[in-house]
Formats: structure tokens, sequence, C-alpha cells
């Protein structure tokens, strides 16, 4: 059997949010609207149902049409899409599928971090909050009333429903006789941990979540490089988009720009804090201290003026310090590519690695590139850049997740 995904949405925006995931990676997939017009398909397949807004029986009944005529052997992993906030008719499309695919195991975790979509204590949240407290409680044509997970899938199941509580997804968990889990996730990191523990089963899994899923199973069935981030800007908003990217579970190593100048520490010690993570499939950014704690501006000022070192001195060493740390990183692991942000330290960089310029590919977002290396032995390498004080919170989380795209669509 190929490699090849089934994923079932009850919309159009969440058929398509749900198959880029796959498309990112390099995989081929098709949307279409009924199980007739999946026949001809050779691809991975997403099935658009638009049945979110129908009576839950009636719900229940279309898909279950739908499913009958679908040969399951053709699909090595079978997805349930279902909205982030739990509207539509969650609980009886998942007993649809499920009548037909003949699930071994059911995992049902419909978080997505990084909208703030999470589930804790079994109770799905949005920003926060119980999602029957906020405006999706008010829905006029499908309000969500029933934001606990395990009660959402006793109206359709007899038998037992098992929560998996934070603690114990990420500290370790063990599948028992039951066959319906419910999960906590409120970082993306434990959407993995879940998929890594399940997958171990090697059951018949029917795999129920928001686009999230999807992504963290492609993350665990097709290997990405990481990619590092390299940020020298002092700027304040690059400082919140640091801080949103390790929120989102990106690592951080700090380098200590005081300590440096004062010999205290050596750059070796980063570079190989950095390589460590990046073999562990971690995505990093490499900072300067200042570039996540303002104070470290009038560290590296006394220091500096101990030493007679002007500012634009001082500027200058940090550049060709986290430079020369990149450098000694590209020399030791594989990455998907680097995001630069602060005109100096992308200048600095290439530089450092003696490319002869770049090749510009697409535009990720306004006002951001992602290029290609000429030149030089990192020749080819993908790269985007950004200046300090400028993008959206999530600016390096996305860059980051862009850079990968490249990699994911070679492989084939």
């Amino acid at each position: 059997m190929s490699e090849k995904y089934l994923i079932v949405a009850d919309d159009f925006t969440g058929s398509n949010d749900t198959g880029v995931q796959l498309k990112n990676r390099g995989i081929d997939i098709s949307v279409v609207f009924h199980s007739e017009d999946m026949e001809d398909i050779e691809s991975s397949v997403v099935l658009d149902t638009e049945s979110r807004g129908m009576e839950k029986k009636e719900a229940y009944q279309y898909v279950a049409s739908l499913m009958k005529e679908i040969d399951f052997s053709d699909y090595s992993y079978v997805i349930k899409k279902v909205d982030s906030t739990l509207r539509g008719n969650v609980a009886e499309e998942i007993k649809a599928i499920d009548d037909y695919y003949k699930s071994e195991l059911i995992i049902f975790a419909p978080a997505l971090p990084d909208l703030g979509r999470t589930t804790e204590d079994g109770i799905h949240m949005l920003n926060g909050v119980p999602v029957s407290q906020t405006e999706i409680g008010l829905d006029p044509k499908k309000p969500v009333k029933i934001d606990k997970l395990s009660e959402i899938l006793k109206k359709v199941y007899d038998e037992p429903i098992v929560h998996i509580d934070l603690n114990q997804v990420r500290n370790g968990f063990e599948f028992g006789e039951a066959r319906v889990y419910t999960f906590d996730v409120k970082e993306n990191h434990d959407m993995q941990n879940i998929i890594s523990k399940a997958v171990e089963t090697q059951k018949r899994i029917l795999w129920v979540g928001s686009a999230a899923i999807a992504e963290a199973l492609m993350d665990m069935v097709r290997k990405v490089k990481p990619a590092l981030c390299i940020c020298g800007s002092v700027s304040n908003v690059t400082r919140e988009q640091i801080k949103e990217a390790k929120k989102t579970g990106v690592n951080l190593i700090s380098v200590d720009i005081p300590a440096m100048l004062e010999e205290k520490v050596c750059g070796e010690e980063y570079s190989r804090k950095a390589v460590l993570m990046l073999k562990e499939g971690k995505d990093v950014i490499l900072h300067s201290s200042a570039s996540y704690d303002r104070d470290e501006i009038e560290k590296s000022l006394n220091v500096g003026k101990e030493k007679n070192m002007t500012l634009a001195q001082i500027s200058e060493y940090t550049q060709n310090v986290l430079g020369e740390i990149g450098e000694n990183i590209l020399k030791e692991c594989k990455i998907s590519g680097v995001f630069l942000t602060g005109g100096d330290t992308a200048i600095g960089f290439l530089n450092r690695i003696k490319a002869k310029g770049s090749f510009i590919t697409e535009e990720i977002a306004v006002g951001i590139p992602k290029m290609k290396i000429v030149g030089g032995e990192y020749d080819g390498l993908s790269i985007v850049t950004k200046a300090g004080a400028f993008g959206k919170t999530d600016a390096i989380t996305y860059g980051l997740r862009k850079l990968k795209v490249t990699e994911r669509e070679e492989i084939r």
C-alpha cells in the first residue's frame, strides 16, 4: 500500500487548510466533493462532505453513505478533520467514519495551539476560555454547547472513553484496552507526543482533529530537517516575535554578549548546544541576549566602555559572533534553511559564509522574501530575511515553517 492519506472534512476551507499540510511536504493532494469522484485519483484525497450545517442525524447518514463507497485499503492514514472550535456535527461524523473504517484506535485531539485552540483538563478552550463560553457558543447556526471532549463522544459511543491529561501527555502514558481516547494539548510538542505514542501501537487508527493533527502526523511520518533563525536585532518588534516563537515550541539559545566580551564564555558552547537541538529535529533561534532582554543592551555598553569600545564596535562584534556561531552550526548539521533578522545580522552572516549573493524565490509575507544563497560552500541554501523592526508577531514562526516547505517538496 502506497503512502496515501484520506482526510474527511465538513467544509471547503477546512478541507484546504488541512490538505495544504500534505502539500507542504511534497504529497500531492486533491479535494473532492463526493466519494465517487475519488475512484480515478491516484493522489491523497480530501473528501469535503459539506455537512457542517446539517442536522445531526442527517449528517451521520450522509457521511455514512459516502464512507460505504470507499475502499479504505487504498489509504495508509485516515484523518477526520474537525473544526478547531468544535463547530458542526463532530460526534456524528466521527461515528459515521468509524462504522465503516472499523478503527482499532480513535485519537481525538482537536487542539490547534498556534491559533489559541487548546484542550485543558478535557475542556476545549479558545484563548484560555471554554469554547461554549465564547462567541462560538452563540453561533446562530451551530452553537457549541458542549466543550468537554469525552461528553461530546458519549453522545454516540456507549464504550469506554479514556481521557489522557496534560501531565500524562508530557510525561508518558500507555494505551490500555479502551479504543477511544481524548487528549489535553496546550503546545505543538504535546500533539507530537500523542502522535508518536499512537503510531507505536501499529493499530488501525482514526485520527480526529484540526489541521494541527495532520501537521504533527506529517512531521512524524515524513521527517523534515529543522530550521535555524539567527537574530541580532534589538528591536521591540523582533523581541515580541522571538517570544511568540518560543510559545509555539521553538527552542531559544541566548548568546550572552556581555560575557562574550569579558571572555567568560566562548562561541563553541553555543554552537554545540544548537547542533544538539537541531540534530534532534528541533527548530532553533540563536539570538543575542539583548534581542530577548532589552536590559542586556546596557550591560553590553558598560562592558564595552571598560574596553574602550563604541556602540558601533559592540554591534559589529555581536554580528561577528553570531555569524561565526551560525557558520559552525552549518558545518556540523544539515538544516532546511536560515531565517536572518536584522540587516547587519543578515549581511554579516552571508559575508561569513562567503556567499556571492542570493536568488529570490518568493515573498512569504509582505516585505519578507525567501531566497537561495548563490555561491560559496552553502550555495543553494534557503534563507529568509526580515528587517528588525518589521513584521507581524508570528513572522519568525511562520518564516521557519516556510523554510521547511522547499525541503518537503523535494521529498518524493
